[in-house]
């Protein structure tokens, strides 16, 4: 008797593990196909690159793309958790957002040095930079493109030259 309530718990503990780690596809989530882009900048893999994988027809609700990891590669997602991207023709956005290191530290409650806190925040927010050109974070402009088929998709883009940031009491540049 003890063996079997033992087995039981046990079957009921190994099926709520399994069925917890689950992600449930939405039922109108369409079929994924692998897709792999790599994004090269100044002839070398750009990591931390956000790339998005716009739908040229807008018809599809689900958000699509990744960000590349040190070889400057991106194996892309869907809905940000579902391995590979539907069948399409897609844009492709990349960008690359350049923070510079700053300790912000907690806002203080004191009026006088709160105002100087949010005069540091504001010269932080001004600090940061796409170091990708421009042209490729907009639809309209990018000249970066892929279609996926059932067969899946890969791409290299080479999104040039670094766009220089630098940081000083002016900002960027």
């Amino acid at each position: 008797m003890r063996k079997a309530i033992l087995s039981v718990l046990c079957a009921l503990a190994v099926i709520t593990f399994c069925g917890c780690n689950r992600i449930e596809k939405p039922a109108d989530l369409p079929e994924l196909y692998p897709c792999k882009i790599s994004v090269i900048q100044d002839g070398q893999p750009l990591e931390g690159a956000t790339v998005i994988l716009a739908d040229e027809t807008s018809q599809l609700r689900f958000s699509v793309g990744g960000v590349t990891n040190a070889q400057g590669v991106v194996e892309v997602k869907t809905d940000g958790k579902f391995v590979g991207a539907p069948a399409g023709k897609f844009k492709v956005l990349i960008s690359k957002v350049f923070v510079p290191e700053m300790d912000l530290g907690t806002p203080p409650e004191d009026p006088v040095a709160k105002a100087e806190y949010d005069k540091k925040v504001q010269e932080f927010n001004s600090q940061q930079a796409d170091t990708v050109d421009t042209n490729y974070k907009s639809f309209g402009t990018t000249p970066a493109s892929i279609e996926v088929t059932t067969a899946g998709a890969e791409a290299s883009f080479d999104v040039g030259a670094k766009v220089n940031v630098s940081v000083g009491s002016g900002g960027k540049t």
